[in-house]
């Protein structure tokens, strides 16, 4: 009986080691695709999070969502004149047995002017939608919105290149976020960067006339 006990047990280690394993290799693929995109696009590349992510967005809905938030992979550097970092996000809601992890793909700018405050969030991903005040105010396409409704909708035509891949957006202050869920397997954010540079492109030349 203790026999059959421990050969259980070590077919169990046997498996979650195996699990670990596979989960690290993917990792490091990830790591290594996105450091050649970053390189491929002019910019600097850092795997771990060197800007205290957590902390200095941590005003921003999607930063503030659930517990545990932290970033690693992080490209980062200029875009049509912009500053920009994009990375990837990691945070848990719930606790125990009801904890889900999330992971997203991010792509943040600071774009000299200040922004009227909106935040559209895509309908395909709002089981973990982070609107703050738990509604949204409008609805534009396939994008939930708050915020300043005229603006929110700008937003989400701006993004409308993007809605295939699951994006949401927030603008607060002079900073511009565009995030997306990460699915499996996927190295696309060297493509995520490319396509939100043209939105970040527009919407400071909106904000720019508008000032």
């Amino acid at each position: 009986m203790q026999a059959a006990v421990i050969i259980v047990l070590l077919g169990v280690l046997a498996v979650a080691m195996a699990f670990f394993a596979v989960m690290g290799l993917a990792q490091v693929r990830r790591t290594k695709a996105l450091a050649r995109a970053a390189n491929e696009m002019g910019l600097q590349f850092s795997s771990d999070d060197p800007f205290d992510v957590p902390r200095r967005y941590a005003d921003l809905a999607l930063i503030s969502c659930g517990h545990s938030g932290r970033a690693n992979n992080v490209s980062y550097g200029r875009l049509h004149g912009l500053p920009v970092r994009a990375f990837d996000f990691r945070y848990e809601i719930g606790h125990g047995t009801r904890r889900i992890a999330r992971h997203y793909s991010v792509v943040t700018a600071e774009v000299g002017v200040e922004l009227p405050p909106a935040l559209i969030w895509h309908v395909e991903d709002e089981a973990v939608s982070p609107l703050l005040a738990g509604r949204p105010t409008a609805h534009v396409d396939c994008w939930a919105c708050q915020g300043d409704a005229e603006f929110a909708r700008q937003l989400a035509e701006a993004c409308r290149a993007l809605a295939d891949y699951f994006v949401s957006a927030q603008t607060q202050g002079s900073i511009m976020l565009l995030c997306a869920p990460v699915r499996k397997g996927e190295h696309r954010r060297g493509l995520l960067i490319s396509q939100a540079a043209g939105v970040l492109r527009e919407i400071h030349c909106r904000a720019s006339r508008a000032g």
